[in-house]
């Protein structure tokens, strides 16, 4: 350290030298720093708070108003306390507003909220051949598969509930994966594919299509924030979205990229999508412990010439006139379904096949599925352990010489009443492992086709219903007029007026009593059935369809709806000595003693009620 005094110079002047001080001002001490430190974060957080509690205050405020809509995958059944249903508005969560979704919607089918004691679930999702177009819920293999499980196992609670739609593909059956398995299914059955490519979302679709997967992928996240959904009506307000044309079809509005063709970057991008996106499906599914059951999809193969080939038919055409033609361009799609007949006709099934199979794979038009769906589907099934129903085999075998036509299809993919029904019978035995349901041969296949649950009326207005979609594009060049002339006959007339708006729940009033009037009883209970179904909180509807199943002899299904019925209304004593009687006809005398008894419980003087008590007790002391 220096001295404060030196030494004094020759002059005798005395020099004080000051000693260094450090300057406060410039030098911070550690607590001072952590300090602007603290402070700076503290400003930052601040900074970074401010806009994110704005962006979520008005994410609520915009949740109270108009802008903002769910359209979640179920809702409450109107007038139905407990009750649910699919929500006729799910298409609109794809679109800014409801003018510019297509006018589709899952059948409406009413379902307990909590699963009832002993009752097992099954879903059926997928697109309009899941969802039985056109015969619409009942036609669908979901209601096939219904009436069956109901005729093998009728004292068992299985219910098949169909959330299948038109116009969909992998995307919605991701997006709605999650409310599937809010609903506590035993069982998820999937039958779809074919709607990769022109369906919502699909990759040539008008309906969202020019997106990547990734960016179609967060639009299903996003959308679901009501400040997204607000920039999308700021948007579509400075925008001239068309709303759909009504008077025309969905398939002539929803092909964006009419031509896409076989291993182009369009049609990989479908084939990706699909395998993508079911991976995300199934993975979620696994975690939630819902098993799973996914199908090979089925087309018509030999009554679908292809929608849109390169080249057109050849004139006058030969077998080594084709053959020659294909080698120089394999890729006209004309050309094979031109060759698969000529094979056809000569016998030759196996080159047959081949060939319409080509047809349709080179189809620029891609209403139908390629053969990739199928492999995808059948990878799948190996990488996730699932069942794979093969419905397209299935389909097959029961067609001539073993090709899809239109013995089991009404155009190019939807199948007709027997096709549906055995699209059903299909996943039968996979269902009945699924759920441990021991094999029951008391209804055969045959007694089976004679009970599917469509009538006349529906065969009719299916067959209008066709005939509209046959009417407009891809299948005519220009829109035709299609009308439902008058007729004498009475089904003919319920399906006119259904077609006018006469509503399903009042056109099968009517058909009961026709079928009453007409002598037949089996019909009516099959009908009357149905209705209780439908609606089943509804007790009369089902004593109805109990009173008519017995009547026409069939008494385990007889005994199933007036279960149905005292379940709805326990006190009333009808229901209960109906039961009782269809118990006792079918020897289960413990159980028709058990309902008597419920009734003497309620009314101990009741005359019938004490007299079947004595027959009965009687019967079971001696054996007779």
């Amino acid at each position: 350290m220096r001295q404060n005094l030196l030494s004094t110079p020759t002059s005798g002047t005395v020099i004080f030298i000051v000693p260094e001080i450090p300057n406060l001002m410039s030098v911070n001490p550690p607590a001072a720093t952590k300090a602007t430190g603290n402070r700076k974060i503290l400003y930052y957080l601040i900074a970074l708070t401010i806009p994110v509690l704005l962006l979520l205050l008005t994410e609520l405020v915009l949740r109270q108003t108009s802008l903002y809509q769910r359209y979640p995958l179920v809702v409450p059944a109107p007038t139905m306390p407990g009750y649910l249903q699919a929500n006729p508005g799910l298409i609109n969560r794809y679109f800014v507003s409801p003018e510019q979704a297509p006018q589709v919607s899952p059948d409406t089918q009413y379902f307990l909220a909590e699963k009832s004691p002993g009752q097992q679930r099954i879903v059926f999702i997928g697109g309009s051949s899941a969802a039985g177009f056109p015969y619409g819920r009942w036609g669908a293999p979901a209601a096939m598969l219904q009436q069956r499980l109901k005729r093998l196992y009728p004292e068992q609670n299985i219910e098949v509930i169909n959330l299948a739609m038109a116009a969909i593909n992998s995307y919605t059956l991701l997006d709605i994966s999650d409310e599937v398995i809010a609903l506590k299914p035993e069982l998820v059955l999937i039958y779809g594919g074919h709607n990769e490519y022109l369906g919502v979302m699909g990759v040539g679709s008008a309906f969202a299509g020019q997106y990547s997967h990734g960016t179609k992928l967060l639009y299903l996240k996003l959308r679901k924030l009501a400040l997204f959904q607000a920039l999308q009506h700021f948007y579509a307000s400075f925008s001239d979205s068309p709303a759909l044309q009504p008077d025309r079809t969905m398939m002539a509005q929803i092909a964006r990229h009419t031509e896409i063709a076989k291993d182009s970057a369009l049609f990989n991008a479908g084939i990706k999508q699909f395998d993508a996106n079911m991976r995300l499906l199934l993975a979620k599914y696994q975690a939630a412990g819902v098993p799973v059951i996914i199908s090979t999809i089925a087309s018509n193969e030999a009554d679908q010439p292809p929608f849109a080939s390169t080249e057109l038919s050849l004139a006058n055409p030969t077998e080594s006139r084709l053959q020659q033609a294909l080698a120089t361009s394999p890729d006209v799609a004309s050309w094979h379904f031109q060759l698969a007949g000529l094979y056809r006709q000569r016998g030759d099934k196996q080159q047959a096949l081949s060939h319409y199979q080509l047809a349709r794979e080179h189809d620029l038009l891609r209403f139908r599925a390629p053969l990739a769906i199928n492999s995808t589907l059948t990878t799948l099934s190996h990488d996730y352990n699932l069942q794979l129903v093969d419905a397209e085999a299935l389909l097959r075998g029961q067609s001539p010489d073993g090709i899809i036509d239109n013995q089991l299809m009404l155009e190019h993919l939807h199948p007709n009443q027997l096709g549906y029904f055995w699209l059903a019978e299909a996943f039968l035995p996979a269902v009945q492992q699924q759920l441990g349901l021991a094999a029951n041969s008391a209804n055969t296949t045959e007694q089976a086709l004679a009970d599917i649950p469509l009538t006349e009326v529906d065969l009719a207005l299916a067959d209008f219903k066709v005939r509209q979609l046959k009417a407009d594009y891809p299948f005519v060049s220009m829109p035709e007029q299609v009308s439902f002339a008058k007729s004498n006959n009475p089904y003919q007339e319920l399906a006119r007026a259904r077609s006018t708006g006469l509503s399903w729940l009042e056109a099968s009033q009517r058909l009961v009593t026709l079928y009453q009037q007409l002598g037949r009883i089996s019909d009516a209970a099959k009908v009357a059935a149905l209705l209780a179904d439908a609606l089943p909180t509804e007790s009369h509807l089902a004593f109805v369809a109990g009173q008519l199943y017995f009547d026409s002899q069939q008494l385990a299904l007889a005994a199933r709806y007036q279960r149905q019925a005292v379940a709805l209304a326990p006190d009333n004593t009808d229901y209960r000595l109906m039961l009782a009687r269809s118990y006792y006809y079918q020897q289960q005398l413990h159980q028709a003693l058990a309902q008597v008894e419920q009734i003497l419980a309620r009314q101990p003087d009741h005359p019938v009620a004490l007299r079947q008590q004595r027959q009965l007790q009687q019967q079971l002391t001696t054996g007779d």
